[in-house]
């Protein structure tokens, strides 16, 4: 798996959530408890979801990736669905309800398989670079969480990733675009706005939410990994990758 002995590739951008260690199942675990909760109130699960994914989708703009989002997402899709139904919403459910979303917060994140692996054998060959977004506290603590932390030479983290994000932090490094890699599990935050922004690009497809995704175009050129584990191959073969 490992790259040949003394070589040395260019900078790489990391994401954190779902690229380096798990969030998403932390997600649908609660989004689980809170469409079985409603359902228990009476309302029809499916309907439930449907409307509580676009409602939160909505909920990024004044929101953010945060977890007040998610919670304020359930939290109205419930009052949505009992003032139809003519009933009153009540404090007691609400405070269920949040209890549900905030969970996501006590329960620890899982490290993804064999990325400190990948990460001790790319360290020193790479400059490697953590580029997470998120409410800032949070994931301050998931990146001591992870252990990740001696590996980086920088950990940045964000509200949103866009072509002017990719950007800044080039810049910031004194690298240029063309070799520099961004590797993430997001089309839409980790792999286009990267490559818009000159740089290169893999994708490590992952469970996901409507938020992430995206479609790739013609001029998109990404290169795909099945896990993180593949990816010291897939930069060894890519042409400019390693020098």
């Amino acid at each position: 798996m490992g790259l040949a002995a003394g070589s040395m590739c260019s900078t790489i951008i990391f994401d954190g959530d779902d690229t380096l260690w798990r969030t998403m199942p932390l997600y649908t675990a609660a989004k689980r408890r809170f469409f079985a909760l409603m359902s228990n109130l009476g309302f029809d699960a499916k309907c439930v979801e449907e409307e509580f994914e676009a409602r939160d989708m909505k909920n990024v703009s004044a929101w953010g990736f945060t977890v007040e989002r998610f919670r304020r997402s359930m939290v109205e899709t419930y009052e949505a669905f009992a003032r139809r139904q003519g009933k009153s919403p009540t404090l007691r459910v609400e405070q269920r309800i949040s209890q549900v979303a905030t969970s996501i917060v006590r329960n620890k994140t899982r490290p993804m398989p064999r990325a400190k692996e990948v990460l001790r054998t790319l360290h020193g060959r790479c400059r490697l670079v953590l580029l997470t977004k998120g409410e800032y506290a949070l994931q301050e603590r998931r990146v001591a969480e992870s252990g990740f932390s001696e590996f980086f030479e920088r950990a940045v983290i964000v509200e949103h990733k866009n072509r002017e994000t990719f950007l800044r932090v080039v810049r910031e490094l004194d690298v240029t675009p063309e070799h520099t890699w961004s590797v993430g599990d997001s089309l839409r935050s980790d792999v286009i706005p990267a490559l818009e922004a000159g740089l290169n690009a893999v994708w490590i497809p992952q469970e996901t939410w409507g938020y992430e995704s995206a479609e790739m175009t013609g001029k998109h050129r990404v290169l795909q990994a099945r896990t993180i584990r593949e990816l010291p191959q897939i930069l060894r073969k890519a042409g400019g990758a390693i020098r």
